[in-house]
């Protein structure tokens, strides 16, 4: 009966934890195509790889398309 307790305890444990969205799911949140924010330009023009704590930040200070989609309907 012990072991059910500690294994019952651990489970619940775990189901109080906070998952972090994927920078995928953010661009989906927003209203962009997956991965949109995954790649960039550096000073020589080269294509880079983004990271992903830039992905969210640049994500977080993003306008949601579909917000804006949504004003602009009522105003035409």
């Amino acid at each position: 009966m012990k072991n059910y307790v500690m294994l019952t305890e651990a489970r619940s444990e775990e189901a109080k934890k906070i998952r972090r969205l994927t920078p995928t799911e953010c661009e989906r949140l927003q209203g962009f195509p997956d991965n949109f924010t995954k790649y960039g330009i550096d000073e020589k023009g080269e294509q880079i790889e983004i990271s992903d704590t830039q992905r969210y930040k640049t994500l977080g200070n993003a306008v949601t398309v579909n917000v804006i989609k949504e004003i602009m309907k009522q105003l035409l």
